[in-house]
């Protein structure tokens, strides 16, 4: 990781997978930036948490959604019961995702949500 970063390490890593190990290496990997947990671990994770501190992190989660979930909010959005709008604050092609998040890391009550177009 190191190397694909000119030794800066990751500004943000996203844990996907559940695993203890990846748990532990998302900390071990970031360096004054977000990890983010999408979902949880199906056992209890060891952390040496002065790296929490030491390295400046800061730790989010986000909780995981089955199928169902996303068909539910699928059927929302098509019906026009949500208010896109009003929820998302800037819509971006993947070109430009780096600098949205910049934008939303240097001001994030200026944003609701970024949508990633990938068109």
């Amino acid at each position: 990781m190191q190397e694909l970063t000119e030794g800066c390490g990751p500004d943000v890593v996203i844990e996907a997978i559940g695993s203890p190990s990846t748990f532990r290496a998302a900390v071990e990997e970031a360096f004054a930036g977000r990890v983010v947990y999408i979902g949880y671990a199906k056992e209890p994770v060891s952390y040496e948490t002065k790296l929490f501190v030491l390295k400046e992190l800061d730790i989010l989660g986000s909780r995981n959604a089955l199928p169902e979930d996303f068909q539910a909010v699928i059927r929302h959005l098509e019906a026009g019961k949500f208010p896109v709008d009003q929820a998302v604050s800037m819509v971006v092609p993947i070109e430009e995702a780096g600098n949205a998040l910049c934008a939303w890391s240097e001001n994030p009550s200026k944003f609701k949500k970024i949508l990633v177009s990938l068109d």
